[in-house]
């Protein structure tokens, strides 16, 4: 997503939905953790870490935690906010979003683009998309 944006930064949006899945033990409490890291203005670092390593939740369910704090945030902030129904209620906000959107399959990390999905996880194919709907708005 990094790449696209710096190849199309004035055409492209980037919109996370989170969407624990229920059979991840720990899908939610990460999902909590990254809302709460944005609290504190950082939640791209949040989420890339929790992705980057999400195994680590199997046996360590505060590992975002851990990553909070190398990331300089205020650990107990960031554990108060990710207990704040406000965060739960976005989340289920957006878990019933995705569930009523009509996409078939719903997997982690989805990547649609103008609410098609990609056949491939490569800058070309997301590319060649993305060119397509600019030329179709004439840009």
């Amino acid at each position: 997503m990094d790449d696209i944006l710096k190849k199309y930064p004035n055409d492209v949006k980037v919109l996370i939905k989170n969407f624990p899945l229920s059979f991840h033990k720990q899908a939610m409490k990460a999902a909590q953790y990254a809302l709460a890291a944005d609290r504190q203005g950082k939640y791209k670092e949040m989420y890339h870490a929790i992705m980057e390593d999400f195994r680590k939740l199997k046996t360590n369910e505060d590992f975002p935690l851990e990553i909070g704090a190398t990331l300089g945030l205020n650990v107990e902030k960031l554990k108060a906010d990710a207990a704040d129904p406000a965060i739960a209620a976005q989340i289920s906000k957006e878990v019933d979003q995705l569930k009523n959107s009509g996409i078939a399959r719903l997997s982690v990390p989805k990547f649609l683009v103008a609410g098609k999905e990609p056949q491939g996880r490569d800058l070309a194919t997301f590319s060649a998309m993305i060119d397509a709907e600019l030329k179709k708005k004439g840009k």
